[in-house]
């Protein structure tokens, strides 16, 4: 009897075991799936105004979520860096993206398109460093001109993720730019202006400088 309930015990344990398995499989792939997630993008808080990009590696992908449907084009990994006056600037990625924005958030793009419930626009991941000793002004993505010649400026930027306002000494900021495009059929190049550099009483300190991404 003994012999028996000693078996009976066995063969429960080993049916839970069997049962934990699939869990842990499970998790094994949310792990994978967390470890894809670019280094860069630590840190990094989601924008209120446009879907996550992050998960879109691969051409014809697409997410949706509360604020719209999102399918990459292209994609550029990039990380480059620059030296710009005191100022240091690094592309981290670039993509060109199909959004269907959600109802609610059509009205955020009015104005910005003629075609507010779906369009194109590009977009880079960005990250700027002050190595200067004085706060200094100065915006990574002024203007931005496809292949097709067609220029979009900073007022029309629509993540607004404040890389653009002063930046003190030392400090960093990374973040999302990004521009609709209307007129462009196939982009295979973006040429990005960025802005002068100046000091607080507005001196000009160094000259805008061009930086070309070719998808």
């Amino acid at each position: 009897m003994k012999r028996l309930i000693g078996f009976l015990i066995i063969i429960f344990v080993l049916a839970g075991c069997a049962k934990d398995k699939p869990a842990e499989a499970k998790n094994g792939i949310g792990m994978e799936k967390q470890t894809q997630t670019a280094s860069y993008l630590e840190g990094y808080i989601e924008n209120p105004q446009l879907p996550d990009d992050s998960g879109l590696l691969e051409v014809d992908q697409a997410i949706e979520d509360s604020k719209g449907k999102s399918t990459l084009i292209k994609m550029k990994q990039l990380d480059e860096s620059y030296q710009i006056g005191d100022m240091e600037i690094t592309l981290r990625d670039a993509k060109w993206i199909h959004l269907r924005p959600s109802y609610r958030m059509i009205d955020y793009f009015h104005g910005l398109t003629g075609n507010e419930s779906k369009f194109n626009y590009v977009k880079v991941f960005v990250e700027i460093t002050n190595a200067s000793e004085e706060t200094l002004q100065f915006s990574p993505v002024a203007l931005v001109e496809t292949n097709d010649g067609e220029k979009i400026s900073w007022e029309n930027e629509l993540y607004l993720e404040s890389l653009n306002e002063p930046i003190e000494s030392g400090e960093s900021r990374k973040g999302n730019v990004g521009f609709i495009v209307d007129e462009t059929k196939d982009l295979s190049e973006l040429t990005i202006l960025t802005s002068d550099i100046f000091d607080e009483a507005d001196n000009k300190l160094t000259d805008a400088e061009e930086i070309t991404v070719e998808f």
